[in-house]
């Protein structure tokens, strides 16, 4: 879904799909017709944003044969879906998160998704995000490994350069802080990161990992904002279920900062259930559709409370 800000500003709300992964492009198609169609009818809207989960097979497939990359566009136009993030976290299934940035699959599952994002992203969008690993695990990370990532990530930087001057549209990674990785924070991430590239590499906040406390929200938002990083992506957003903490207050405290100019970033919300459990007595794919619309719907009473318009 798509909202507008008093001064323009267009932020995009999606589901992140990696909920339902599909291994193949068809299985992909066919998430999109179970799951999130019927989501999109439930929110009453006529077009609504999906954040789509690629495994490295479906990227290599869709790189390798321009027809395919068009047929899963149109797909997604004619569902009255659109896509401008992607999710480059996961390796063959989505609870793996693949190798790490030291290794040259990274890069090059990277940057096949911002091909082939850049391909999907509405006409009248300019910006993509695409969430990745923060960097590797701490532990048994020498001093090389990180040489070795830095000039991947310099390298990455001049693709996604190639990328603006070539189709007009700014792909944008965003690294993901995570306890025992490499960037555990946002600090780290600004340090070792988007000092290649600001405008092409930044940081992507885990609304849940703020609201836990890994990291003290205000102290990151301020960081970003003296750095001039932008937030690609404001992911893990939903709803309080259970034990799992609300994530409200970081939404809040995120978009009021970016639509004050204070930080800059796409404004790319996703909303993602991944922890969230499906009700015992529903199953089946009525019961995840109904939870991804009860998120979707509070996430968008959330931007509209913050002064938000539904864009068309």
């Amino acid at each position: 879904m798509r909202l507008r800000h008093d001064d323009g500003t267009l932020v995009h709300l999606a589901y992140n799909a990696g909920v339902h992964p599909a291994e193949d492009l068809e299985n992909l198609i066919a998430h999109l017709t179970r799951y999130t169609v019927p989501v999109r009818k439930r929110l009453g809207v006529e077009r609504m944003g999906v954040g789509l989960w690629l495994s490295p097979a479906v990227a290599d497939h869709l790189t390798a044969d321009r027809i395919e990359l068009v047929r899963l566009r149109r797909s997604l136009e004619e569902r009255g879906l659109e896509v401008v993030s992607l999710n480059g976290t996961g390796g063959r299934n989505l609870e793996v998160p693949g190798p790490d940035w030291a290794k040259p699959e990274r890069y090059r599952y990277t940057m096949a998704l911002a091909k082939i994002l850049a391909f999907l992203l509405p006409d009248d969008v300019r910006f993509g995000s695409i969430s990745t690993i923060p960097i590797g695990w701490r532990h048994d990370w020498p001093a090389d490994l990180h040489a070795i990532a830095t000039r991947r990530l310099e390298r990455l930087a001049r693709e996604l350069r190639g990328i603006y001057s070539v189709t007009g549209k700014t792909i944008r990674v965003g690294f993901e802080p995570w306890p025992g990785c490499v960037l555990e924070t946002t600090e780290q991430a600004l340090e070792r990161v988007c000092g290649i590239d600001s405008e092409h590499l930044g940081v992507c906040l885990d609304a849940c990992h703020l609201a836990c406390g890994n990291e003290e929200p205000g102290a990151a938002l301020r960081g970003l904002a003296a750095a001039g990083a932008p937030v690609v992506k404001l992911g893990h957003v939903h709803n309080h279920t259970g034990d799992t903490p609300s994530t409200g207050a970081v939404l809040y405290d995120t978009m009021a900062a970016m639509l004050s100019g204070a930080v800059s970033g796409s404004a790319h919300i996703e909303v993602e259930t991944h922890n969230l459990v499906v009700p015992g007595r529903a199953k089946g794919p009525g019961a995840l559709v109904s939870l991804l619309a009860e998120q979707l719907d509070w996430a968008r009473n959330s931007l509209t409370g913050l002064g938000l318009q539904l864009a068309a």
